[in-house]
């Protein structure tokens, strides 16, 4: 299994004390990041195209970092005010940071800083005192005005201009990379006054040259200057080699180990950075209008909340099997003896949709093919799917698992209840009495939501005994657009004791990867899973549920 070492995940007692740094207090940006509540990201078109500004983010979520990122880059912007004479076919000049900066830190209120410039502030010319000390100036300005907003700020040096054979670019004949190294050394040399610098241009050119020795016509900026998703992940790569984690920005699993994250992340990152640079407002036409900051935050928390409640979950990896192997170890709970079984099934409520009371399985498609005999229903060929579909519901399923029992871990008395045919309460044969080793996984055994929470309690009765589910489900309500606007939840009595309570439901049920959301109707029906083992039921009922609302009075 690999995973992402964290060099973060120092106690934060000394991050709480970090105070704005003198001028000769050097700046770390590991501790900066690592103990921001809201983070900006200033840059240009690099950075407003997103994907490593998202790569990093990515990073902060596998990590654990509290930090909300937003990036508020602009394309075409530079700090030296510069612009070459008909920028954009004489549209428009290029903007110029400080005609905008006063109203980004404004709205975004942050307290830490990423800024990344320099590829269009030479303007594609050659090296030039003049053009030098623009640049300059610029950084100086930049830095001084966050300082005075009362936050942080970390530089990164510009990423790299990558001249190709007969491919020069818009700086023609120039040696424009060069000039951002020129850019890149000054920077850096500032870290003597206390600042925070990264350095992206020496680590990116380096990386470019590796991947030229394997293949001579490697690009990570197909037209010099805008890098590819590979030129993004080395830009991302780099800043999180500046923030302390050495071991993720070399690992090379570091993209497969992030991708389950970026999907939601890559969605917040826009839902923030066009309602947050629309609303600070700016020069450059063309731009996605956004949401408002109100909607946008609203949307960005929802994603967030699903980020972080299944971030253990994300940061599983992929086993050859295909399995996705998730990085938890649960504790094993605690026995739970229920008492004896009952000999009868319990009654019906008068309300209830009996899916199966002893005597046929007409109410499910594929019903045809589990036999019924003397009451009792055995698991044959392929789930079964209720014909009636339920939303909030009380589901009541009574099930004797195989005895003798045979088998060990997933393959002893394995069948499982699936709510809206998406959310897996385990079936298991779990009765710890010696045999049954190797045990399975804790969030895999009877009565898991499977590979997302274990029970609370082993309540299990003998293979051979009736048990019962009681599972109050609460179904997932998604917004008009798709989103998930609140997660289902379940509580399950197991044998009368309480397994589950209230437990926030991640996401579908998946063997393969991580669970997560996708929209669905409102009602969907239910489902009982076939994993080869011959599983008995004897009473199946669903009573879908309504809470009573109140009436004003006149």
């Amino acid at each position: 299994m690999h995973r992402v070492a964290s060099l973060l995940a120092t106690p934060l007692l000394a991050i709480a004390c970090i105070l704005p740094a003198t001028a000769t207090e050097t700046a770390r940006p590991g501790d900066l990041v690592r103990s921001a509540k809201r983070i900006a990201v200033l840059g240009d078109s690099i950075t407003q195209d997103g994907r490593w500004v998202a790569d990093l983010a990515a990073w902060m979520e596998e990590q654990g970092l509290p930090a909300d990122m937003i990036n508020v880059g602009l394309s075409s912007e530079t700090v030296s005010g510069l612009t070459e004479v008909g920028h954009a076919g004489g549209t428009f000049p290029r903007p110029d940071l400080f005609d905008r900066l006063d109203r980004v830190l404004t709205v975004t209120q942050p307290d830490v800083v990423l800024a990344m410039y320099g590829m269009n502030c030479g303007i594609y010319q050659p090296l030039d005192d003049g053009r030098f000390a623009k640049f300059k100036d610029g950084i100086e300005r930049l830095h001084a005005a966050v300082e005075k907003a009362g936050a942080r700020i970390i530089h990164l040096t510009p990423p790299i201009y990558d001249k190709q054979p007969g491919n020069p670019g818009p700086a023609g004949a120039a040696d424009y990379d060069a000039v951002l190294a020129a850019y890149s050394t000054w920077l850096l040399s500032k870290r003597a006054a206390g600042w925070g610098v990264i350095d992206v241009h020496g680590p990116m050119k380096e990386a470019l040259e590796a991947r030229r020795k394997e293949n001579p016509e490697a690009t990570f900026t197909p037209d010099c200057i805008h890098p590819n998703d590979a030129g993004h992940w080395a830009i991302g790569r780099a800043v999180i080699a500046g923030l302390g984690d050495e071991a993720a920005a070399t690992d090379p699993h570091l993209e497969a180990t992030l991708a389950p994250f970026l999907p939601q992340v890559t969605q917040r990152m826009k839902l923030l950075s066009d309602a947050y640079r629309e609303a600070a407002g700016h020069a450059r036409p063309g731009t996605p209008q956004g949401l408002s900051i109100a909607a946008a935050e609203a949307e960005a928390r929802r994603l967030t909340d699903s980020l972080r409640s299944r971030r253990l979950q994300l940061r599983g990896t992929k086993h050859e099997s295909g399995e996705w192997r998730i990085a938890i170890e649960w504790p094993r709970p605690k026995i739970v003896d229920p008492g004896p079984a009952p000999e009868k099934p319990a009654p019906i409520p008068a309300d209830a949709v009996v899916l199966f009371d002893g005597h046929d399985m007409s109410a499910w498609e594929n019903g045809d093919d589990w036999k019924v005999a003397d009451g009792v229903v055995t698991v044959g060929k392929g789930q079964i799917v209720s014909d009636q579909a339920f939303g909030d519901c009380q589901v009541h399923c009574e099930f004797r698992l195989p005895s003798p029992a045979t088998g060990k871990g997933q393959g002893r008395g394995n069948s499982g209840i699936f709510l809206m045919g998406k959310y897996e309460i385990q079936v298991l044969d779990s009765f710890e009495d010696g045999s049954d080793g190797p045990l399975t996984y804790p969030d895999g055994q009877c009565g898991a939501l499977y590979k997302q929470r274990p029970p609370a309690v082993n309540a299990c009765r003998k293979p051979g005994e009736w048990q019962s589910y009681d599972i109050l489900f609460t179904r997932p309500r998604f917004a008009a657009d798709g989103a998930l606007d609140k997660p289902g939840r379940v509580s399950v009595l197991h044998n009368g004791i309480a397994i589950h309570s209230d437990t926030v439901i991640l996401g579908e049920t998946f063997w393969h990867q991580p669970p997560g959301y996708q929209q669905h109707p409102d009602a969907l029906p239910l489902a009982i899973q076939d994993h080869g083992n011959p599983v008995q039921f004897r009473s199946i009922w669903v009573r879908p549920f309504e809470p009573v609302q109140p009436q004003p009075l006149p």
